[in-house]
C-alpha cells in the first residue's frame, strides 16, 4: 500500500473515533457546538473514505482511455468534499442562529466535554500536520484538502471549546456562537478548497508560471522565439504543451535536439512534468543565402542546392546556384522541376532573375576503385600539379567509378587563411589538374 494511501486510511480510522466521541458528548451535554463538531466529524469519515478511493484511482497508470493519466480523480474528490463541507456548514449555522433567537436551550459543560475537546484538538493538530507533510512531498491534492480540512476542523473544536467554558460560566448563548464560529470557519474552508480545484478541473493555468517558462526556454540555444505556451495539472503533476519557432535550415535532427533542451528546461522549471514541444520554421534574421536554400527545400524533386550566390545589380538582385536532381530524371520533368524552383525563389526575394545550374543526385553508394597502383602515371601527374599549386606534396588518390575519372587530393594549408583564400586555392589546384589530366571528369579538393 502507498504511502498516500496509508495515510489517508489513517485519517478515515481517526475520523470516525472523534465523531462517535463527540456524539455521545454532544448528546450528554446538549451542547450544539459538540454536536456540531460531531456531524464535522462525521462529515471527515465520508471524505477521508471518499480519498481513500480517490487516491487509489490516480495511483492507476495511464491507460487507452485515460490518457493523461488519473490524477484528477483526487481533484473531484476535494471537490466534493468541499461540496459537503458547505452543506454542513450551512446547516449547522442554521440551527445555531435558530437556538439563539429561541433563547437556546441549557448546557451541562461536564469535565469530560472538556477533556474530550483538548484530546480531539490534539488529534485534529496531529491529522492536520501529517496530512499536509505527507501532500506536499507526494504533491497529492486529496491529502492536501484533507490537511486543510483538518486545519479548519481545529479551529472549530477551538471554537467549542471557548463555547463550553462562556456555557460553563454561565454565559446564555456561548454554545450557539461556538457553532455559529464553527459554521463560518468550514464555510470559509471549503470555499477555498472548491476554488482551488474548480480551477484544477477547468485547467487554469498556475499563476505567473507561464511567463517564467517562457523565459525558461528563450534561454535554449536554438530557439528563435517562443510562439505559445499552454500549462495546466492536476495531482501534482505539470503538464505543459511549448511551440517554439527554429532556423529554417537547422535540419531535423538539430531541430530534435533543442526540442530535448526545451523538454528539460521546462522539467526543471516546473518539476514534475510531462512537455510536449511542436516546432515551427523561423525565418527572422536569416541571410539571402539562407533564403533561397529554403526555398529551394520547397520544392519537390529538389535532392540539394548549393554555390548558392545572390548578385545585386541596377535592375534589382539575381541569383545564382546548384541544384541536385534525381539523376534518372528527365529532362523535361527537370525543367518544370527548375521553373518551380524559380517560382519559389522570386516569391521569397522578389528577385527578376534565376539562373540554375542542374546536377544529378545518385543517393546511394556508387562501385568504385583506387587505381593508383595501376595507372601511376595519372597519379604522378595529378601529384604534380597539386605540388605546383600548394608547394608541397599532398595525398592524392585516383579513383574509376563506372568509367569516369576521379582525382582527390588532401592539402594541408596555412591555419591563418580565410575559407575565401582556402577555396581560391582549392580552385587553382583543380584547374592545375584538369590542364594535365585532360580527360578527368571530376577534381575534389579537400584544403585543411
Amino acid at each position: 500500500m502507498s504511502t498516500a494511501r496509508r495515510t489517508a486510511l489513517a485519517s478515515l480510522v481517526g475520523a470516525l473515533c472523534l465523531a462517535v466521541a463527540k456524539l455521545s458528548v454532544g448528546v450528554a451535554t446538549h451542547s450544539l457546538g459538540v454536536l456540531a463538531e460531531a456531524v464535522h466529524s462525521g462529515v471527515d469519515a465520508a471524505a477521508a473514505l471518499l480519498t481513500v478511493y480517490a487516491v487509489g484511482v490516480a495511483e492507476r497508470p495511464p491507460d487507452v482511455e485515460h490518457q493523461y493519466g488519473h490524477g484528477k480523480a483526487q481533484h473531484l474528490a476535494a471537490l466534493a468534499e468541499s461540496a459537503v463541507l458547505a452543506a454542513v456548514a450551512a446547516w449547522i449555522g442554521v440551527v445555531a442562529l435558530i437556538r439563539l433567537h429561541s433563547g437556546g436551550s441549557p448546557v451541562d459543560a461536564r469535565w469530560y466535554a472538556f477533556a474530550l475537546m483538548a484530546l480531539v484538538l490534539a488529534v485534529d493538530a496531529g491529522r492536520a500536520l501529517t496530512s499536509y507533510r505527507v501532500g506536499r512531498r507526494l504533491a497529492s491534492p486529496a491529502l492536501l484538502a484533507n490537511a486543510l480540512h483538518f486545519a479548519s476542523d481545529f479551529g472549530g473544536s477551538l471554537a467549542v471549546l471557548a463555547g463550553l467554558a462562556l456555557a460553563a460560566q454561565g454565559v446564555k448563548g456561548g454554545d450557539s456562537v461556538a457553532a455559529v464560529v464553527v459554521a463560518v470557519i468550514v464555510l470559509v474552508a471549503a470555499g477555498r478548497l472548491g476554488r482551488i480545484n474548480v480551477d484544477v478541473l477547468m485547467d487554469r493555468a498556475p499563476s505567473g508560471t507561464t511567463g517564467r517558462v517562457e523565459q525558461a526556454v528563450l534561454a535554449v540555444p536554438g530557439v528563435t522565439d517562443v510562439r505559445s505556451v499552454r500549462l495546466r495539472t492536476a495531482a501534482g503533476e505539470n503538464f505543459a504543451e511549448v511551440v517554439i519557432g527554429v532556423p529554417r535550415l537547422q535540419g531535423l535532427e538539430s531541430s530534435h535536439a533543442v526540442m530535448d533542451r526545451v523538454e528539460d528546461a521546462v522539467a526543471r522549471e516546473l518539476g514534475r512534468a510531462q512537455v510536449a514541444v511542436h516546432v515551427e520554421p523561423a525565418s527572422a534574421g536569416e541571410a539571402a543565402n539562407d533564403r533561397v536554400a529554403a526555398a529551394a527545400m520547397r520544392v519537390p524533386g529538389v535532392v540539394e542546392a548549393h554555390n548558392i550566390t545572390v548578385l545585386r545589380e541596377p535592375g534589382g538582385q539575381a541569383v545564382t546556384l546548384h541544384v541536385r536532381l534525381p539523376e534518372q530524371t528527365s529532362l523535361g520533368d527537370a525543367r518544370s522541376i527548375v521553373e518551380r524552383l524559380k517560382d519559389e525563389i522570386r516569391s521569397e526575394l522578389g528577385v527578376a532573375r534565376v539562373y540554375a545550374h542542374v546536377e544529378p543526385s545518385a543517393p546511394d553508394a556508387q562501385p568504385a576503385r583506387d587505381v593508383g597502383e595501376d595507372e601511376p602515371g595519372v597519379r604522378e601527374l595529378a601529384s604534380a600539379a597539386v605540388r605546383e599549386v600548394a608547394g608541397q606534396d599532398a595525398e592524392v588518390v585516383v579513383f574509376r567509378q563506372a568509367g569516369r575519372l576521379l582525382v582527390v587530393t588532401s592539402v594541408v594549408a596555412d591555419p591563418g587563411l580565410s575559407v575565401r583564400e582556402a577555396h581560391a586555392m582549392a580552385s587553382r589546384i583543380e584547374e592545375a589538374v584538369r590542364a594535365r589530366i585532360a580527360f578527368v571528369d571530376d577534381v575534389i579538393v579537400e584544403v585543411t
